[in-house]
């Protein structure tokens, strides 16, 4: 084979292969409303609780959004330290698509999430909130199709 032909496969193989390297999501992927279940550990103690997470992402991968969450079991959180079974977040965050990573901080507690996209319809989070009030959870959420 000459060398004009190696080095024209080479090319040709080079930019197929890239092709692989394409970012696998785009800024807006993580757009939307995510649903599940969370568990929990905190000052008060464990819990599982239903989530909700909504998310409006700009074609530059900042996030805009809320978490709200509903107790199903365990002891719960606390708001100004008065014991609740539900509660709401603001939230604002950065997304980064070559990855599918996100991170995201409640506006207004210290806590922050760090989590990844699994596929389109799944991601999987972890919050983290240090100080007084600790917090630790783990879920992992699947998009709500309307």
């Amino acid at each position: 084979m000459s060398m004009p032909v190696r080095l024209l496969l080479l090319s040709v193989l080079s930019f197929v292969s890239m092709g692989g390297c394409a970012s696998p999501y785009e800024a807006t992927d993580l757009d939307g409303t995510w649903l599940g279940r969370d568990h929990t550990i905190n000052s008060r103690g464990k819990s599982l609780t239903d989530k909700s997470v909504k998310l409006v992402v700009d074609g530059n991968g900042l996030v805009r959004g809320t978490t709200s969450w509903h107790l199903v079991e365990g002891d719960g959180g606390d708001k100004v330290d008065v014991p609740v079974d539900a509660d709401s977040e603001d939230i604002i965050g950065v997304f980064e698509p070559e990855s599918g990573e996100f991170y995201l901080v409640e506006m207004r507690e210290n806590g922050i999430w760090r989590g990844r996209m699994l596929s389109r319809n799944r991601l999987r989070a972890f919050l983290f909130q240090s100080g007084e009030k600790p917090v630790v959870s783990t879920i992992e959420l699947e998009r709500k199709i309307d």
